[in-house]
């Protein structure tokens, strides 16, 4: 069987540069283990030369704060972006100066159902619907919605993700809830991440030595060849 020797080479930096997509994912899992909601994210190919991060959907535990701007999310679903392709599981929340309540991070507005959501000056609760109350006055209700299945989801930074395809509103009933005084934390476990970081390195190295086996067996062969 013959062997292209410039085909295999390709072949082997392809494989190194998903290697480096790898390591690069497990930094930024690493960079963000005590990110409140944050989803472990692994490289996958977007089309060629395009790796973007896929996270993990995986629920995070819960970690009680008692702070009423904390909000958690209790099973399936995203918090949406008000009027933006943008999705997020992290609940640490605060009102802008203007009076909507806003992701903490970005200070991007959080999608009520009927829109931004905006609260007076005091004290509010959430229920475990994502209803909105001040006093005995309902103000909302926290937009609650998830990705179709073929849809995939682009880490941006903030806990926050872009979506490209479709989501569904998930509906209130039977299909999880909202803990008002809580945090989803992050889902990565440091020491998976660790062990993936040295497998990844040696595979890496492995590939590398066998590229630098395959340049040293052409250089040979085209002095071989020069001595006819």
């Amino acid at each position: 069987m013959e062997i292209d020797m410039d085909e295999l080479g390709s072949v082997l930096l392809a494989a190194m540069r998903a290697d480096m997509d790898r390591v690069g994912a497990i930094a930024h899992n690493v960079a963000n283990v005590s990110t409140a909601g944050f989803k472990r994210v692994f490289s996958m190919a977007g089309g060629p030369g395009e790796p973007f991060l896929q996270p993990d959907r995986r629920q995070g535990a819960l970690s009680r704060t008692g702070s009423p701007l904390d909000v958690a999310m209790e099973g399936r679903g995203f918090l949406a972006v008000e009027g933006q392709p943008l999705l997020s599981r992290g609940g640490m929340l605060r009102r802008d100066d203007q009076g909507r309540l806003v992701f903490a991070g970005s200070g991007l507005p959080v999608a009520g159902e009927e829109g931004a959501l905006l609260l007076q000056a005091g004290a509010f609760r959430i229920d475990a619907s994502g209803a909105l109350f001040q006093g005995e006055r309902r103000v909302g209700r926290l937009r609650k919605v998830q990705p179709a299945p073929d849809t995939r989801l682009e880490a941006v930074g903030n806990g926050l993700y872009r979506f490209h395809g479709g989501v569904d509103e998930v509906g209130h009933e039977g299909q999880g809830r909202f803990r008002q005084g809580f945090l989803e934390m992050s889902n990565v476990n440091a020491s998976t991440e660790m062990v993936a970081l040295v497998a990844t390195t040696r595979h890496f190295e492995s590939l590398q030595k066998v590229l630098h086996g395959l340049d040293a067996l052409h250089d040979r062969t085209l002095r071989t060849l020069g001595e006819f």
